[in-house]
């Protein structure tokens, strides 16, 4: 008898070649279940493969090489994106990236080989530490990055996306998983190493979850008593070939610019009942913003040196009062600007920020809160400049970062029909962000918009249309979590109209989400919806009890012994079909599973 790996897993033992298909099987499923493929049923079994990995390689440190490489590739794969916006930068994420699916894996054999935990049936095991881990990356490293979760590609299955509403997005995440789980439970019954009774547990609690969850969606989607007609709005989808925020000059606006305005005059012109506010997309209006202390400041000391930086807001308010129709658009803001020392104007604070026009100055303004990690500013380096700079010359030659984030959220109040309509403003980014857009939602329980209007700036994915659908993914899980319908105006697309059950129902050009990188016109009529949630007044409390049990699982594998798993020399052969434990280790199983 000799003793091997210490968290060697029960039941069976996988060769190195097995290893590497399971990993690959992984990726390719879940690199299917996402745009452009979108075959979403593939997400209930996407974990499965990595899960089965996790249990029968023949050692960690095999499992964790093998994993991570795969996921490398495939993160290599989906943010490729990134390659004409930083060649440097872009490696290093689909490494970041890589470590969740290998730490899954690592904390699944921990958790296996502890004599206390190998009792607990996958079913709920796998939910826990793989919502634990989305919670990880969405919401703390790097202040979050909730892109590609399980439940994303599984809003194409309406009825089951609508329990995001209760726990949010998370919650639907942690039920696709139990799916995978429970595949593993079968297939440990099938091999002896669970028992049948355990397995009947978890298929009926699978079951009965599944069908209350379905069930649920159902419910929430015929319910139309909640539900008004609301304000008609013209979104304009602007499609700028490069990401304006590097790459827009000066004769470019004097180009661009004035085809937005002919668009937004054309448009409005051929709806038939007019539009009671104009979307135009994020940072549209080149300058420095329309507060007019800034505006007076800059023209008394520098004169008409400076009217470049004021001009096409100005040109834009001329515009709204000329077609007597407010337009919300996406500009940059300079705020206390005082002369610097090389004699040109210096802002105290600069934000990204969404302006309503209409009525008198000042107008109200929506100043971005969240700005976008690696995009606007770099999580934790941004507080030393000299080594931001230096980190921005290697890996995105020509970008700076010197935006302000808002220190609270702002709602916005459109005057329509003697009420006021309340609308919260995502900017891009801010749009993944749940917590973000659940504070622009609600106050202590209570509804406070009736409407998301996000301006984004989808330029960054260039050629890659998969980003964009991605994003628009996420976007409607927003809408079913805070049931609030939601108006989408992205300058490369996709722009859209999204109801209360994150339904797209408006569109720019053909397609299932309509076309990016074409120009194009919405006018969309929105349905208000006055359904609150239990979501408002909980948020991601299922996200952060998932991590709080990860956090416990983890303790545990440290404060309690593992199993004692040795093989003789018949178990060494690297064979699929073989037992890797002995009968002692299989008895534990089997008690375990009771």
């Amino acid at each position: 008898m000799t003793k091997t790996d210490p968290y060697k897993p029960i039941g069976i033992t996988h060769s190195a070649s097995r290893t590497v298909l399971l990993a690959f099987s992984h990726a390719l499923l879940f690199l299917l279940a996402l745009p452009p493929f979108s075959w979403w049923p593939l997400a209930f079994l996407a974990l499965l493969p990595l899960v089965w990995l996790a249990q029968g390689a023949r050692s960690s440190a095999r499992a964790i090489v093998i994993v991570f490489v795969v996921q490398c590739g495939l993160w290599l794969w989906l943010v490729q994106w990134l390659i004409p916006v930083t060649v440097a930068g872009y490696p290093f994420l689909a490494m970041y990236l890589a470590i969740y699916a290998t730490l899954f894996v690592w904390i699944m054999r921990r958790c296996l080989h502890n004599r206390m935990l190998v009792r607990i049936p996958m079913t709920f095991l796998v939910p826990v530490i793989w919502v634990g881990l989305e919670c990880v990356r969405g919401k703390i490293v790097f202040h979050g990055y909730g892109w590609y979760f399980l439940a994303h590609p599984l809003i194409e299955f309406p009825v089951y996306a609508q329990s995001a509403d209760l726990l949010g997005g998370y919650f639907v995440s942690g039920l696709a998983a139990m799916i995978s789980g429970l595949g593993i439970d079968c297939l440990n019954t099938r091999f002896g190493t669970m028992k049948r009774q355990t397995l009947a547990m978890a298929v009926t609690i699978t079951f009965v979850l599944q069908l209350a969850n379905v069930g649920y969606g159902w419910w929430r989607i015929s319910q139309t008593d909640s539900l008004s007609p609301g304000p008609a709005i013209l979104v304009i989808q602007t499609n700028l070939p490069q990401d304006n925020k590097t790459g827009w000059t000066t004769s470019d606006q004097e180009r661009d610019v004035p085809v937005f305005f002919e668009m937004t005059k054309t448009s409005l012109a051929k709806t038939q009942r007019g539009a009671d506010l104009i979307v135009w997309p994020e940072t549209m209006v080149p300058g420095v913003g329309l507060e007019p202390q800034t505006r007076l400041f800059l023209q008394q000391t520098y004169g008409s040196r400076a009217a470049y930086l004021v001009k096409w807001g100005e040109q834009l308010v001329a515009l709204s009062r000329e077609l007597q129709t407010p337009i919300l658009a996406g500009s940059g803001v300079w705020v206390d600007v005082s002369v610097g020392e090389d004699g040109f104007p210096d802002p105290r604070h600069e934000y990204n920020s969404a302006y309503l026009i209409q009525g008198e100055e000042p107008f109200q303004r929506y100043d971005k809160y969240l700005l976008t990690p690696f995009g606007e500013t770099m999580p934790y380096v941004s507080a030393w400049p000299w080594l931001e700079e230096k980190l921005l010359a290697i890996g995105a030659e020509g970008m700076t970062f010197g935006l302000s984030a808002s220190e609270q959220i702002q709602r916005l109040n459109l005057k329509w029909e003697g009420r006021m309509i309340r609308l919260g403003t995502p900017i891009c980014f801010e749009l993944t962000a749940t917590e973000v857009c659940r504070q622009m939602a609600w106050d202590s329980g209570s509804k406070q918009i009736d409407i998301f209007i996000n301006l984004s700036n989808d330029g960054w994915f260039t050629f890659y249309d998969p980003g964009r659908e991605q994003h628009l993914q996420i976007a409607r899980y927003r809408c079913i979590e805070n049931r609030t319908p939601m108006i989408r105006a992205a300058n490369t697309g996709l722009s859209v109209s999204i109801d209360s059950t994150g339904k797209v129902v408006g569109k720019v050009g053909e397609g299932r989400y309509g076309t990016g990188q074409q120009t194009g016109t919405l006018l969309a009529e929105v349905m208000l919806d006055r359904r609150e949630t239990l979501y408002g007044s909980l948020g991601d409390l299922w996200a952060w009890g998932c991590l709080g049990g990860l956090v416990f699982l983890l303790t545990l594998t440290w404060i309690t012994s593992d199993t004692k798993v040795e093989h003789d020399d018949a178990s060494k052969k690297e064979n699929d079909d073989v037992a890797g434990g002995d009968s002692g280790t299989a008895s534990d199983r089997l008690s375990g599973g009771a």
